[in-house]
């Protein structure tokens, strides 16, 4: 019996972090549509994970992700996303913070 709960926790842990890591990816794809940047290597990678107080009040698990883009084809450069919860709380691009094209992202939720 001790053996099912252990396999059911695990299973569980495991689908909500594959949950999280294809909001990133969703995130992180329409973050580089909107800003004009390529999404290299079609993916992300968790770079840190860590307990937090929401700003609900509750505690829940803060993650930051971090991908790869290209602006011009030839290039590599580092963007990060931070989640607080499901929330995604901020983001980071290799673009000047006053690109006006980058007006409307800060919007995605």
């Amino acid at each position: 019996m001790i053996m099912l709960v252990v396999v059911g926790t695990c299973a569980i842990v495991w689908q909500d972090v594959l949950r999280a890591r294809d909001r990133a990816i969703a995130a992180s794809r329409e973050l580089c549509a909107r800003a004009g940047v390529q999404l290299l290597d079609q993916s992300v990678s968790l770079r840190r994970l860590s307990l937090a107080r929401l700003r609900g009040g509750g505690i829940g698990l803060r993650r930051q992700y971090t991908f790869e883009v290209s602006t011009n084809g030839s290039d590599r450069h580092r963007g990060s996303l931070h989640y607080e919860g499901r929330r995604l709380d901020n983001f980071s691009l290799p673009l000047r913070a006053d690109d006006p094209s980058l007006a409307s992202l800060t919007r995605l939720n």
